[in-house]
């Protein structure tokens, strides 16, 4: 009795031994960052580059917000003019967009007044939007402020476009069921107001 009290002490102690020495090794990698090594394309053995966990999180954040990010660029000055001065003109609150309506149009590939005319026509260029900044009546959708709308709006328009369906009186027809022709005609007369 007193061999098998010894031999499970011993045998207690080396299991104990293991686990405490599995705790301890789990514990340090735990605080100790990750290096890895990169390659920067070239064959080149001096310029592998060594990098931390944190760095690696880094970049990996700072690649993911540059992607969804809106593209930086300047639109079309003589575009921006003629919305900006249409809108201006019947005091729409949209009139100081007009970059935006531009730099959205230019994304998606849309023509670039037909997001504006379309405000004009459903709440007077966002002077009586139907939910916090839609002045397009897009569903029964609220923005947080009017550069989503207009982003939101210009890709909705573009689908449209990508089916084909690429003037007023087309788009009319989904857009606008009910009143669709009236609808296409006032948007494209609007259209031809801000110019071409």
């Amino acid at each position: 009795m007193k061999k098998l009290l010894i031999k499970g002490n011993k045998t207690l102690a080396v299991i104990s031994g293991i686990l405490f020495g599995a705790i301890l090794l789990n514990n340090l990698t735990t605080y100790v960052p990750v290096n890895y090594v990169e390659a920067n394309g070239s064959s080149d053995v001096g310029n592998l580059s060594i990098s931390t966990s944190v760095e690696i999180e880094e970049n990996i954040i700072i690649k993911e917000h540059i992607i969804n990010e809106v593209p930086s660029y300047t639109p079309d000055s003589n575009k921006v003019e003629k919305v900006r001065k249409y809108l201006a003109g019947r005091n729409a609150p949209l009139a100081d967009y007009a970059e935006e309506f531009v730099k959205a149009a230019d994304h998606y590939s849309i023509d670039y007044r037909i997001v504006a005319a379309i405000s004009v026509i459903e709440s007077g260029g966002g002077k009586h939007p139907f939910k916090p900044h839609n002045a397009w009546g897009w569903g029964k959708k609220s923005f947080k402020n009017w550069t989503e709308g207009i982003w939101t709006v210009s890709e909705g328009i573009s689908k449209y476009y990508s089916k084909g369906l690429t003037t007023p009186q087309l788009i009319g027809t989904y857009y606008c069921p009910p009143n669709a022709t009236k609808w296409g005609q006032n948007v494209t007369f609007v259209m031809n107001q801000i110019g071409r």
